[in-house]
């Protein structure tokens, strides 16, 4: 079983890659870093169509699964785009299967919560691309396009971590929305069941998420306490709708078809953090 995963440097891909590498044949694309966690390292830029296509046809993978992703780059919405086209073009062109993470954020958060079948209504930028990239794999029969929130890790690495602790050693307050919901999931959790759904013949939409819908100010605390920090200390709740307006307040998604379909349990955020302490100790 050969895998490609297109963003084996990112905070999914380097996870995913190290997993990966264990029981298959894995090859992970980067743009700049070329840090990925497992498996042979291949530099790509997925917006170069004929580069795409080549890897793809000299790798010959069984399944793709594609991580990559651009959500503050000036050109946001045209890379997202052409690398969606073109690692579907290549995917066809060997008849792989194609796995592609999308977003809670195709939604505009104000009739949750969102099944597989909920109409996209995305407000933001980001969340207009990525349905319109949904609309593209779905053309493709042997796609699934796995839909995730807020992916993070208790790792300094991981950029769910990494904002706050900039601002904390600047000695600024870290402001946590405490309007908007989401269903963060760790990045380990989510490896684990991209792993077991590529060796499924499961195609379509699929949710796939942390068990517990959470507010930014209780997620973000989580995250600062595991770290050991007193969110009483650093943190501030904000209102998204103050100050940053246009963002969707409640994307919960509904996890039924997920637990049916996974072997692999969805962990809340306790449970994520005694398994991310075990696999360190």
């Amino acid at each position: 079983m050969r895998l490609l995963i297109t963003g084996g440097s990112g905070d999914l891909g380097r996870p995913l890659s190290a997993l990966a590498a264990q029981g298959w044949g894995t090859t992970a694309t980067y743009y700049r870093n070329p840090q990925i966690g497992g498996g042979a390292p291949v530099q790509l830029d997925l917006r170069d169509r004929d580069a795409t296509l080549a890897l793809v046809r000299e790798t010959a993978p069984t399944v793709i699964i594609h991580t990559a992703t651009s959500d503050r780059s000036e050109d946001m919405a045209a890379a997202n785009r052409a690398a969606a086209q073109n690692i579907l073009d290549a995917a066809q062109t060997v008849g792989a299967r194609l796995l592609a993470m999308s977003t809670d954020m195709v939604f505009d958060g104000t009739i949750p919560p969102y099944d597989e079948y909920a109409p996209p209504a995305p407000i933001s930028p980001y969340g207009r691309v990525k349905a319109q990239n949904e609309e593209l794999f779905q053309a493709y029969p042997h796609s699934l396009i796995v839909r995730a929130s807020l992916i993070y890790d208790f790792d300094s690495s991981n950029r769910q971590i990494t904002w706050m602790q900039d601002k904390i050693e600047r000695g600024e307050p870290v402001g946590l929305f405490v309007d908007e919901v989401r269903q963060p999931i760790w990045v380990w959790n989510m490896a684990e069941a991209l792993l077991e759904l590529a060796r499924s013949e499961r195609t379509g939409i699929l949710n796939v998420a942390g068990p517990v819908p959470l507010d930014r100010w209780r997620y973000g605390s989580a995250l600062l306490r595991a770290l050991g920090y007193d969110p009483a200390q650093v943190a501030v709740p904000v209102r998204a709708a103050e100050v940053a307006p246009g963002r969707p307040p409640n994307c919960t998604l509904k996890l039924d078809r997920a637990r049916e379909a996974l072997a692999t349990p969805l962990l809340d955020m306790s449970s994520a953090l005694e398994a991310y302490q075990a696999r360190k100790g």
